[in-house]
């Protein structure tokens, strides 16, 4: 099965407790990035908790 998009969490996923991502996810994600998969994030939170 060919992977065309992944999606990740913000919150416990992609940020972690100390409001940081690893250097080690970033990594991760540039791979796939780089093999042509679409990254995109998600939330449960509403629009106006966000920082852009």
């Amino acid at each position: 099965m060919e992977v065309k998009a992944v999606f990740f969490d913000i919150d416990g996923t992609l940020v972690n407790d100390s409001k940081s991502v690893l250097k080690s996810t970033k990594e991760a994600i540039k791979i796939v990035k780089e093999q042509g998969v679409l990254v995109g994030v998600a939330t449960g939170r509403g629009p106006f908790l966000l920082r852009i």
